[in-house]
């Protein structure tokens, strides 16, 4: 794959990012689904705990020690750390758990010290599944706390202190009151300072209840949401990075090198379920309006090539070209040409689908089975003219007499595959082929022609040589290499490429404008303004 491949679909517009997510939006919705729920089934399946806290206060008072003695500075950015650490440590631990049943580590493990650098204090909270024991444990994690944090800063002060008294007591001994008199007083301005750091900290605020924090099922279900969906929106963008389909028209014209003549929507489930064409069915809504352009299309570009058989493929199956030659021909019949509709897709024909099955086809003709009279079926197409005066049909069934010779304005005669033949590329080789598409060509404006997928078989290429033109149709969302392999075989079709349609687009990207089809409009506008200028 060359570099230009592989960043030639590259998104790059707001737009193209709101188009990846719409189609792949079914993985950003069923993702914050499904993780939303499993977080709410787990959540509601945890045992309670609850939490509480209490708090202990340092004074912001310096204390200038003597001897040397280091001071704790309250101001210092280390000091609530280290008073953290202080509260972690497993001597503390065992005084808090001293008269319950929990064990030391399992009171680290279910306790925490926050430092709260705000109000220069600390935060105790013990969690545990009965909310009186974790409030009891909260109060005297902080009540124990204060006396080891005493016991820690005055440590030092104490030992000078009993350094201090024996030198006194020394100094007595031998006489020397003075010194000692001296020693005293800092004696005692040690136990003064000493004090003062034992008060140094303060239970603030005691715990009075146990806040429930487990389980939270509704937070937790909609966290897991929230991650599902940044995962769904993820995933939805590494899927389209993967993704070797084709995603725009535009590239699609640039890789098969053609014009694109239409742009036509995917049938209703309604009619795709029932077989039923949108041209015969719904005749004034807005997707028979893209057939329509369509055939203008088609007459437009083949007005100087003169075209008069047109061979209708795709490069695969399940690409809509059964239904779109379908179609077509209804909406050339409702136009008032005459048209034949010839299904030689040998291996899998489906137009009897919408028009009926019949018992002999053009193989039954070729091999001298039956004529081509009794072979073809009409199918009455009311044009506007026809729907006016009330004689028409708008249906998909044969009526006699209709064979060619019109009685109604729009003519389609369907001539089905009939007896499938057991090697299709060496039938359509038979000269009787080409010699009786000729003679229906002579009998008809229009006639289309329903071939096999051009990469699937070597069909199409025997009848591009008995052609006079052959139109592509393509699904938005065929792979790239498909097309790309497309592109390659076309130049070795002897029939004249008239272009490409394009299958599978949304409303909004077929040019309809939001009103049905009416044949009458302008008329009555016209009736209108007569009758407006003559008041």
């Amino acid at each position: 794959m060359s570099a230009g491949e592989t960043f030639h679909n590259r998104p790059a517009t707001v737009a193209d990012y709101l188009a990846i997510l719409r189609r792949r939006l079914w993985l950003i919705v069923a993702l914050p689904i499904l993780s939303g729920g499993i977080a709410y089934v787990v959540s509601v399946q945890q045992s309670p705990l609850y939490k509480a806290a209490a708090q202990v206060s340092f004074n912001s008072s310096p204390v200038n020690l003597l001897n040397d003695i280091p001071s704790p500075a309250v101001d210092d950015p280390t000091f609530l750390p280290t008073q953290a650490a202080h509260a972690r440590e497993v001597t503390l631990a065992e005084r808090v758990v001293r008269d319950t049943a929990v064990s030391p580590g399992e009171f680290l493990g279910e306790s925490s010290a926050t430092a709260q650098t705000d109000i220069n204090s600390l935060e105790l909270a013990v969690t545990d599944a009965r909310p009186e024991v974790a409030v009891a444990l909260a109060n005297a994690y902080a009540r124990n706390f204060k006396d080891y944090k005493a016991e820690i800063d005055t440590a030092a002060i104490r030992k000078q202190i009993q350094v201090d008294e024996r030198t006194i007591k020394s100094l007595r001994a031998h006489g020397n009151d003075s010194a000692a008199d001296d020693l005293l007083l800092k004696k005692v301005e040690l136990e003064t300072q000493g004090s003062i750091l034992a008060n140094n900290a303060r239970v603030s605020q005691l715990a009075e209840g146990a806040t429930k924090i487990r389980p939270q099922p509704k937070r937790n279900a909609l966290l897991g949401a929230l991650l599902g969906g940044v995962l769904g929106i993820a995933l939805a963008l590494l899927a389209e990075a993967l993704d070797r389909r084709v995603r725009t028209e535009k590239e699609i014209e640039e890789i098969l090198g053609l014009p694109l003549l239409g742009r036509l929507t995917r049938p209703s489930r309604r009619l795709a379920k029932n077989r039923q064409l949108v041209m015969l069915r719904e005749p004034t809504g807005v997707q028979a309006e893209t057939f329509r352009k369509l055939r203008t299309s088609i007459e437009f570009v083949n007005f100087d090539r003169g075209a008069q058989s047109i061979m209708i493929t795709s490069a695969g199956p399940r690409e809509g070209k059964s239904t779109t030659v379908a179609n077509l021909a209804v909406a050339f019949a409702r136009a008032g040409r005459r048209v034949a509709l010839i299904d030689l897709d040998l291996r899998r024909p489906v137009l009897d689908r919408f028009f009926g099955g019949g018992s002999y086809g053009i193989t039954d003709v070729v091999v001298g089975h039956v004529a081509l009279e009794d072979a073809l079926r009409p199918i009455v197409v009311a044009t506007a003219a026809t729907r006016r005066e009330g004689n028409g049909t708008n249906g998909n069934h044969a009526v006699d007499g209709l064979n060619g010779n019109a009685k109604a304005d729009g003519v389609l005669d369907f001539l089905p595959c009939g007896t499938i033949p057991p090697a299709a590329d060496e039938f359509l080789e038979n000269p009787r082929v080409e010699a009786l598409l000729k003679e229906i060509a002579g009998n008809y404006d229009v006639v289309l022609v329903d071939a096999p997928p051009l990469l699937a078989v070597g069909d199409p290429q025997t009848l591009s040589a008995i052609v006079d033109g052959m139109i592509v149709v393509s699904q938005l969302g065929a792979h790239r290499r498909q097309l790309q392999e497309l592109a390659r075989q076309l130049p070795n079709y002897r029939a004249d490429v008239l272009g490409f349609v394009l299958t599978g687009v949304t409303h909004s990207d077929s040019y309809s404008y939001g009103y049905g089809y009416d044949p009458h409009a302008y008329e009555a506008q016209s009736r209108t303004s007569r009758r407006g200028q003559r008041v």
